[in-house]
């Protein structure tokens, strides 16, 4: 099946359009995205695909997202994770179970049953689809991607002849913001998140917009970055853009001024993680990052060593952050004497003493 098979034509000049991807089972928090954009009946509503896994809440989200999507005002695009009703019986299921959360582990919640309470992985599958086989039908017949007069939305990327794109290229295609393409019109994709696209060494989640390729990353890496959140792209009825997100981190007060005066910030993101460790002490320890023969101080608990080599745990930067007394941002990590912050979607460091411990506020996400 080719791109052409599930492609529906859209117009949306002149009107408000509110475009979100990889909500990944977050229900409270494409609640609170919703609200933040001030959406409504007027405005039109894209939900560029991956509504389920990882998150807390897939089945509640697939429910909610199919009541929206009868108004017709709102429009729901197919991702590779929203296949979850076709691959019941696919031979990794049980495993991938193992390491993330998945729809799966909220219908054994529901039914108040577990995976030994059937006796083949295909009796699993049939138990699911008598309570959610037309959920099934329902994810089947989404569009691959919708057209409009200025913007192309897919969930994961094209080929050079859009149309003839292949149904899982257009669903899994990785990197294609790194990728050129020959269409008079801006692609807009989810999937693979924004910031593993590095730019001036800088780790952000911020919705990522090449003006010169006409290609827009809108995933904020919800549920699969650690310091992740939903994004949301608005394309105003005067056709400007405008972008908005929502998190679950708790917010905190800087209490006193920080500011480097001179830095050169790098960043590395998954898999390229393999790192050769100098010395250092409990904060920090110089490294090299082998790939890129980068040399940068690592925070120390962020360096695993494994097979006798040393690799960082996760996406790093080694950037830190100006801040000013009286301003809030958003804390993802407290490791020794340093916490890791965001701000606006970017992500660094700041000294402990610079930040109020004593209370964190609320995140922006209010769990409804």
């Amino acid at each position: 099946m080719k791109l052409k098979d599930k492609l529906i034509q859209l117009d949306i000049r002149g009107r408000r359009t509110i475009v979100i991807s990889d909500i990944h089972g977050e229900l409270a928090l494409f609640k609170q995205l919703l609200k933040k954009t001030g959406w409504s009946d007027d405005d039109r509503l894209i939900i560029n695909g991956d509504i389920l896994d990882k998150g807390q809440d897939s089945l509640g989200t697939m429910k909610f997202i199919r009541e929206l999507a009868e108004s017709d005002n709102v429009y729901v695009i197919e991702g590779n994770c929203d296949r979850f009703f076709d691959e019941l019986e696919a031979d990794w299921l049980y495993a991938y179970m193992d390491c993330r959360h998945t729809a799966a582990h909220e219908f054994l919640r529901e039914t108040g049953t577990t995976l030994e309470d059937y006796p083949a992985q295909s009796d699993f599958a049939r138990a699911v689809l008598e309570q959610y086989g037309d959920f099934q039908q329902w994810f089947r017949n989404l569009p691959t991607a919708i057209e409009t007069e200025d913007y192309l939305f897919v969930h994961a990327g094209i080929e050079a002849d859009y149309l003839e794109t292949p149904r899982e290229v257009a669903l899994t295609m990785p990197e294609f913001y790194s990728r050129t393409h020959h269409l008079d019109k801006t692609v807009v994709v989810g999937h693979y998140p924004a910031a593993n696209f590095v730019e001036d060494g800088l780790y952000s989640h911020e919705v990522k917009v090449n003006q010169a390729r006409r290609i827009i990353a809108l995933d904020g890496g919800n549920q699969v970055k650690a310091s992740g959140q939903l994004n949301a792209l608005i394309i105003e009825a005067d056709g400007s853009l405008d972008t908005m997100s929502v998190d679950a981190h708790p917010s905190r007060l800087v209490i006193q001024d920080f500011e480097v005066t001179l830095q050169e910030p790098h960043s590395f993101t998954f898999p390229d993680y393999e790192i050769k460790a100098f010395e250092g002490d409990a904060h920090f320890t110089f490294a090299e990052h082998l790939s890129s023969q980068t040399q940068l101080m690592v925070k120390t608990e962020w360096i695993k060593e494994q097979d006798g080599r040393h690799y960082l745990n996760d996406d790093y930067t080694d950037l830190f952050l100006d801040v000013t007394a009286g301003e809030e941002v958003k804390v993802v990590g407290e490791y020794a004497g340093y916490v890791l912050i965001k701000r606006n979607g970017l992500v660094g460091w700041v000294p402990e003493e610079v930040l109020d411990t004593s209370t964190d506020k609320a995140s922006d996400i209010s769990h409804v």
